[in-house]
């Protein structure tokens, strides 16, 4: 007896590597004429073939793990990551390196701790707007009649000055609300946006971590 499906799941069809072939064996031989095991495979629901990453079961697990602390900081780190390799391919050039880059797998220790720091000294809520902190990714299908860049409460890497990297100086964890409205806006738009207690919040952390950047304010 085969082990058994997950709800929802009619069949399972394994992809060839070499061939491309459908078939319902999860092995195959290789070039060398070793046995090994089909990684790539599709499931039937409802009596369609989908990807392994579009079949429910799947998206629900992927949903679990990324709304967890760890899987959604691994998230932010791949998004770092990629925002330094976009800015190398485009010539742009910041001051600092990636402080919190780490090489292993599904590892991100060091934007960990600087988040719980910054939690054990601020709470657990945007430290700007004072907007509680969520970490929750709907992982849902792509429609275009139902699209949604995130969640405003959820916790995203705000680089307090955009010529400078993510540096442990520089970085703070704000709501996405803040980051996305804050993007590359002056401090006369923000103050246009936000009510004067945040910016004074906003102001404060600034003076604290860039004590000679006084004049910006």
């Amino acid at each position: 007896m085969g082990r058994p499906r997950s709800p929802g799941v009619e069949d399972i069809r394994y992809i060839n590597p070499i061939t491309g072939v459908a078939s319902s064996t999860s092995l195959y031989i290789d070039e060398q004429g070793i046995k090994k095991q089909v990684s790539k495979k599709e499931y039937k629901i409802n009596g369609e073939w989908v990807k392994t990453s579009d079949a429910p079961h799947n998206r629900e697990a992927i949903k679990k793990h990324l709304s967890s602390k760890k899987g959604f900081m691994q998230k932010i780190l791949k998004g770092m990551n990629q925002k330094v390799r976009q800015n190398e391919r485009q010539g742009k050039s910041l001051h600092g390196e990636n402080e919190f880059k780490d090489d292993r797998y599904g590892r991100c220790d060091k934007l960990m701790e600087a988040f719980d720091k910054q939690v054990e000294r601020y709470g657990d809520r945007c430290p700007i707007t004072l907007i509680p902190f969520t970490m929750k990714i709907p992982y849902e299908k792509f429609d275009i009649n139902n699209y949604s860049t995130g969640i405003f409460s959820n916790v995203s890497p705000d680089r307090i000055f955009n010529h400078i990297g993510y540096t442990e100086q520089n970085l703070i964890f704000t709501s996405q609300l803040w980051n996305f409205k804050k993007g590359g806006s002056s401090l006369y738009e923000l103050e246009l946006i936000f009510q004067t207690e945040i910016m004074e919040r906003y102001k404060e952390i600034v003076m604290e971590r860039f004590p000679d950047q006084k004049y910006v304010l």
